[in-house]
């Protein structure tokens, strides 16, 4: 159960990103390919940025327009994205939303390791 709007929100961001296209019955949209898209054939970094940038983009503007987003940011470095603590994410993705009509701000953070496993916690402010 949530409590609050911003429990919620997470709540369901989380859903919605950690679902796999085509795996939720009767809804083959819902979800993202994030946990995919490190195993695409893609050439240079900018294109595969752009492409989860997209990806959460399309999934969170079509299944939870209820929220905008106000950051996001995709680091592939990982000498520089500040997760010194877990060495074998391969990506490491900042994403803050606001919840429409309020002052409720989220920050989110994600995590893609090398074998393709996604984790997502709240941020700390």
């Amino acid at each position: 159960q949530s409590y609050t709007n911003r429990v919620q929100v997470y709540s369901n961001v989380k859903n919605l990103l950690l679902t796999a296209k085509g795996e939720r019955y009767m809804q083959p949209e819902f979800g993202t390919e994030l946990k995919y898209i490190l195993f695409e054939n893609i050439s240079d970094e900018r294109q595969f940025i752009d492409a989860i940038k997209g990806d959460i983009i399309d999934a969170i503007t079509t299944w939870i327009p209820y929220v905008g987003i106000t950051r996001l940011e995709v680091n592939i470095n990982m000498t520089e994205d500040g997760r010194v603590d877990d060495p074998s994410h391969a990506v490491g993705i900042f994403l803050e939303l606001k919840i429409t009509g309020t002052n409720i701000y989220l920050p989110i953070q994600i995590f893609i390791s090398d074998t393709g496993n996604l984790r997502i916690q709240e941020a700390q402010n």
